[in-house]
C-alpha cells in the first residue's frame, strides 16, 4: 500500500515575506528527512491480513504483511502451523523457500523468511493446501516476527482458523445434455479440476484408464448423463444431500492425463469430492497392481502458478507451463 502526498498549488507571488517562508519550509523539510529512523513511529502500523478459503481444487491460506510506516522492517520470519491432514502443494511467490516439519502429533509447521519489507509497502504469501483425507478437524495459524526500526523484535499472530472436511453424500440426478452448458455458465458456479499422470514405464492404456475413471465416479453414486468413448470423456450429475447443491462431474483421458472436472455452486464440496475421487482412484490402482507406491500418481499442477500442464511428459523431460512459461520436470527418478 502506498500513501499519496497531496500538495496544494501555490501562486507565484514575488515578495520578501513569501521567499522567507519558502526558505523556512525547505529547512524544516530537510530536518524531517534527516530525522533518525529510530524516532519514526511504527507502532500499530505493521498489519497482518489473512484468509483461508477454497481456491479451485485447493484451499488457499493467504497472508498479507503491510508496512504502513515510514521505515522498513527486517528479518521477517513466518511460521505457519497446520493439521497433518493438509498437504502443502505449492506457494506463491514460487521462489519462496519452504521447509515443512512434523512438529508434534497431528500437526506440521512451515517456515518462511524475508530479509526486509520496505516502508509503505507490503508482502503477500499464498500457501495452497490439498486435503489428504476427510472427516478430521484441526486448526491453521500463522506466527510472524520482525525487527522494527528501533531494533526491537515485534510479533504478529493470526487467529486460529478451524479446518474441517465433512463427508459428502451424493444422490443421483438426471440432467439433459442440452442443459450442461447452461449449468456450467450459471452465475456463481465454481469449477475445479484434478489432473494426474501415472509414473510407470508400462505402455499407456487409455481405454483401461478411462474405464477406471468412470468406475471411480460411479462409486460416489453419480448419474451418467452421456459419454463419448472415442474421445475418452464422460459427464455425470448428482446432488449433495447435506447442502442440496448440484454437482457436474466430467471424467476424461487426454494427452496421457487422467482428469476429473467438477462444477457446483459450493466450492468446498468440489475440494472434498476431488479428494475422495483421488483417494479412491489410487486405491483401485494399488488393488489392480498398476502401481506399487502412492508417489507414482503425479499431480499435473504447475508448481509455479497452479495451472494444469498440457500433457503428462516422459520421465525426466521438461515441460513448459502454457500460462507462466516456466519449465519443470514432473516425473523423475
Amino acid at each position: 500500500m502506498s500513501n499519496r502526498n497531496n500538495s496544494s498549488n501555490r501562486e507565484d507571488i514575488k515578495g520578501l515575506v513569501v521567499f522567507r517562508e519558502d526558505k523556512a519550509q525547505k529547512s524544516q523539510k530537510q530536518q524531517r528527512e534527516a530525522e533518525p529512523m529510530q524516532y519514526i513511529d511504527q507502532e500499530d502500523k505493521i498489519k497482518l491480513i489473512y484468509d483461508f478459503k477454497p481456491f479451485g481444487a485447493n484451499y488457499l491460506f493467504s497472508l498479507l504483511i503491510v508496512n504502513q510506516s515510514l521505515a522498513p522492517i527486517t528479518e521477517i520470519k513466518i511460521r505457519v502451523r497446520y493439521p497433518d491432514f493438509l498437504f502443502l502443494s505449492r506457494s506463491d511467490p514460487p521462489t519462496v523457500s519452504i521447509d515443512s516439519l512434523d512438529i508434534e502429533e497431528g500437526e506440521f509447521q512451515t517456515k518462511i523468511e524475508f530479509e526486509k519489507i520496505d516502508k509503505q509497502s507490503e508482502k503477500q504469501i499464498n500457501l495452497f493446501f490439498n486435503p489428504a483425507r476427510l472427516e478430521d478437524e484441526g486448526t491453521i495459524r500463522a506466527y510472524i516476527t520482525f525487527i522494527n526500526n528501533a531494533d526491537f523484535v515485534r510479533a504478529l499472530d493470526s487467529e486460529p482458523i478451524t479446518v474441517r472436511f465433512d463427508p459428502i453424500t451424493i444422490e443421483r440426478k438426471i440432467l439433459p445434455t442440452s442443459e450442461v452448458s447452461k449449468f456450467l455458465n450459471q452465475k456463481g458456479i465454481a469449477k475445479a479440476i484434478k489432473s494426474i499422470g501415472i509414473g510407470i514405464n508400462d505402455p499407456f492404456d487409455d481405454e483401461y484408464y478411462f474405464t477406471l475413471i468412470q468406475q471411480t465416479i460411479q462409486q460416489f453414486n453419480f448419474q451418467l448423463i452421456t459419454e463419448q468413448k472415442n474421445k475418452m470423456i464422460a459427464w455425470y450429475f448428482g446432488t449433495e444431500l447435506v447442502s442440496g447443491k448440484d454437482i457436474l462431474v466430467i471424467g476424461q483421458v487426454d494427452a496421457n492425463k487422467l482428469e476429473w472436472l467438477c462444477a457446483s455452486q459450493d466450492p468446498s464440496i468440489l475440494i472434498s469430492l476431488l479428494t475422495n475421487i483421488h483417494n479412491e482412484f489410487i486405491n483401485r490402482l494399488v488393488i489392480n497392481n498398476v502401481i506399487t507406491a502412492v508417489n507414482q500418481v503425479i499431480d499435473l499442477e504447475c508448481k509455479y502458478c497452479g495451472s494444469i500442464l498440457p500433457k503428462f511428459p516422459k520421465k525426466d523431460a521438461l515441460i513448459e507451463c502454457p500460462k507462466c512459461k516456466y519449465e519443470q520436470i514432473v516425473w523423475k527418478e
